[in-house]
């Protein structure tokens, strides 16, 4: 597993944390899931993780195969695995 810590401008694109209301540092995972596919995905700095079957069940992650943690995946991982996680999530509770 491979993994990055990256740090965002204060914004309006990333969706808030729902346990600290971070939505600035994450670290960025890539973890090989089969012979020829990783997943990415975002954890906050406080350790949520929506995308955990613990916290959520979502399993939501970004599918790569060569996976890594360079600038677009970083990117995909916050697009993806979080905001989109995060909005299904929010979506299913009301």
């Amino acid at each position: 597993m491979s993994s990055r810590n990256v740090k965002y401008k204060q914004n309006e694109f990333i969706k808030p944390c729902p346990k600290c209301g971070n939505n600035t540092e994450f670290t960025i995972r890539s973890k090989q899931c089969a012979e020829d596919c990783c997943e990415i995905w975002a954890v906050c700095k406080c350790g949520y993780d929506p995308t955990s079957y613990e916290e959520a069940g979502s399993g939501n992650r970004v599918e790569d195969v060569w996976g890594g943690v360079d600038d677009d995946n970083c990117q995909d991982a916050i697009r993806f695995a979080w905001n989109d996680t995060l909005e299904d999530m929010q979506k299913r509770s009301t």
